[in-house]
């Protein structure tokens, strides 16, 4: 088997409240998925701040926003 590239990192760093967030908001997904659990809505400073790492992990990954960084200037992309 040939060797495998090693696999590039990409690190983030967030404050605490944009690390809570995210991690309530993979919590919340994981839950709708094994059991149907309902989404919570976001507060608006939630929102705000993962739209935040978001973009930050969208440069990370080297890949063009995909809304332009107009929000609801262009359509979403599908990946």
């Amino acid at each position: 088997m040939p060797d495998m590239p090693e696999e590039e990192e990409v690190v983030l760093r967030l404050d605490r409240p944009s690390a809570t967030a995210l991690a309530a908001l993979i919590y919340n997904v994981g839950e709708h998925q094994a059991a149907g659990m309902a989404i919570a809505e976001l507060s608006m400073d939630d929102s705000e701040r993962l739209g935040r790492v978001l973009r930050d992990l969208w440069r990370a990954l080297g890949v063009p926003l995909p809304y332009g960084g107009v929000s609801g200037r262009e359509p979403r992309r599908r990946i």
